[in-house]
């Protein structure tokens, strides 16, 4: 038991250290003492697109739908480099790219071949119809989605998930980060959700009239519900039953953290 609980500890310990390296809170040998920042911003029809993919490798999404025609896109740009000069220049050749493809908008930030991928930080900020379908990655950072009526994909490698005004399906991922979702009041008690991180913490606010199979899994942790749950087996790391006429489905799944259900 002892051993168990030491090596557990180590590989958290481990987690930790990884994700403060990642978010560069540790400088180790750090030679980019320099930045340079911009902001670029666009404004993309989107008449006949159904489906919006963006990504940034570190940097932060950030997507708010509304009632606009347009996709409207704000980059906020930041180079390290060795010298000012040099940051600047990198920083101008940087640009971002958004391609139609069928009824998909790709944005993507395309890089010159000398600049180092931890030397740049995209910040995308957009303003998108409500009914797109959204797709969201993230290497390093935080991505953020709320008030779209369309499914929701997002994955983070190190950072969190935060979803409000949620009103269709979800898929969400963080290898190291917590994620929150949040349904609006509105939406339809069927709803389907697949949730999962490897550690980091679950909070997840389903609609008042939420109507769903549940699967919630933490093997350090602890699970807690404000909802009615019909259990299944018995009730400890793992948790599986019904709430209400369990018409859609509910998975939670992370193997460091706690799961909260209201």
């Amino acid at each position: 038991m002892e051993k168990r609980y030491l090596i557990d500890s180590g590989l958290t310990f481990y987690l930790c250290l990884m994700t403060l390296l990642s978010h560069g809170c540790i400088n180790v040998g750090d030679v980019y003492k320099a930045k340079y920042e911009k902001t670029e911003k666009a404004s993309v029809p989107v008449e006949g697109v159904a489906k919006l993919d963006v990504e940034t490798h570190v940097g932060s999404i950030t997507i708010t739908g509304d009632d606009v025609t347009d996709c409207n896109i704000t980059a906020e740009i930041t180079v390290r480099a060795q010298t000012k000069e040099e940051a600047r220049k990198l920083a101008e050749e940087v640009k971002i790219e958004s391609e139609r493809s069928g009824d998909k908008l790709s944005i993507r930030t395309k890089r010159p071949a000398a600049l180092k991928k931890r030397s740049l930080t995209v910040d995308f900020k957009i303003m998108a119809p409500r009914n797109l379908k959204l797709t969201c990655s993230a290497h390093v950072g935080t991505v953020k989605v709320s008030d779209i009526k369309g499914p929701v994909k997002a994955s983070v490698n190190v950072g969190s998930v935060i979803c409000s005004q949620v009103v269709a399906d979800v898929e969400l991922e963080s290898n190291v980060g917590d994620v929150e979702v949040k349904y609006a009041d509105s939406a339809p008690g069927a709803c389907n959700a697949k949730i999962t991180t490897n550690v980091g913490s679950i909070d997840f606010t389903g609609p008042p009239a939420l109507s769903a199979q549940v699967s919630a899994t933490t093997n350090v942790g602890s699970i807690k519900t404000a909802m009615p749950i019909t259990v299944v087996g018995k009730v400890g790391k793992s948790v599986k039953g019904t709430i209400g006429s369990a018409e859609g489905k509910l998975h939670l799944k992370t193997n460091v953290g706690s799961i909260e259900i209201n």
